[in-house]
Parts: C-alpha cells; structure tokens; sequence
C-alpha cells in the first residue's frame, strides 16, 4: 500500500471528525464563512509556521507557493477579522513528520475547492485556493510515496498528522464553547 493511502487510512477517524465539526459553520453567510475562516485560521496559521521552522522549505522546491497563511490573514481582513486565539503548534522533529503535517494541510486545500461553491458572492476566497491544487497535491503524494518508505517513517508522517487534524478538529469547538 502507498504512503498516500497508508496516511489516509491512519488519519481517516481524524478526518472525519474534522469534517463533522466544521459541518456546522454556515457558509452561505458572511457572518459564518468569517467564523469558519477564524477557526482554520487558530489551527492553520501556528502549524504551517511549525512546518516552516521544521523545515518544509528543505522538502518542498514550491515552498513559498504552497503557503497560504498570508492569503488567510489576508481574506480575515477583508471580512474586518484579525486572527485570534491560535492552538500551539506541536514540534515536527523529522522530516516524515513535517510530510505528514503537509499530507494535512495540503488537504485542506483540496477540501477548499468544494467549499467555494457555498460561499457568498464576492467574498474573499484566497485560501481556499484556485485550480491550482491538482498538480501541488500530486507532487505531494509521489514525495510522500519516495520518501515514506519504513515503518518509522510512515508512524511519524501519520502520528504529525494526527496531531494536526485535532489541532483542527480544537479550533472548530473553540465556536462551539464560545
């Protein structure tokens, strides 16, 4: 089985939960598309800044091109948002760990091309991207296949990406408990 597919069966109960929560957030609203930027921003913005001091730049040729934490911070301010309250990132020591930090945050520009479809007319949509996911998402998973190649590996790519997918999964029911 490959590294894309070993990732994804071992963070599928995490995925889902992360979907389950931001399946509350009313997109079609400008109020709500604002709340549901707000919460990716708590998780996205401390871990893409994490993969970044842990080296992404080293794994990644398109580095600078994948980031997508100006054009959040970017679409918060649009709305008249800033962000606020953002989760600690965790540490990710190896390079199979910031591979699966990236599987996460990568996915969640994929995800972003559904999305578009629910929000308001003329909202920002920087983050959640354009049509330029496929190729950026293919060259992620080949990367993950070369280079996620032993047990210790893939239990570091998907222990990282785990540890993400709560961070996420924290942000959505930080609205939830406010």
């Amino acid at each position: 089985m490959s590294a894309r597919l070993q990732l994804r069966e071992g963070t599928r109960r995490d995925h889902d939960q992360v979907d389950a929560a931001y399946a509350g957030f009313d997109l079609s609203t400008t109020r709500g598309y604002g709340e549901f930027l707000s919460a990716q921003a708590r998780a996205f913005l401390p871990m893409e800044a994490a993969v970044e001091r842990a080296g992404a730049a080293l794994l990644f040729d398109d580095w600078d091109a994948r980031r997508r934490g100006d054009l959040l911070r970017a679409d918060l301010a649009e709305l008249g948002l800033a962000p606020a309250d953002l989760l600690e990132a965790p540490a990710f020591p190896s390079a199979a760990a910031v591979l699966g930090a990236v599987y996460v945050l990568e996915g969640s520009r994929l995800g972003g091309a559904v999305l578009r479809r629910a929000i308001p007319p003329g909202a920002p949509m920087r983050f959640l991207g354009g049509d330029e996911h496929g190729p950026r998402w293919r060259a992620l998973t080949q990367l993950l296949d070369e280079r996620l190649t032993g047990a210790p590996d893939l239990d570091a790519a998907v222990a990282a990406a785990r540890s993400v997918f709560q961070r996420f999964h924290d942000a959505a029911q930080m609205r939830v408990a406010a």
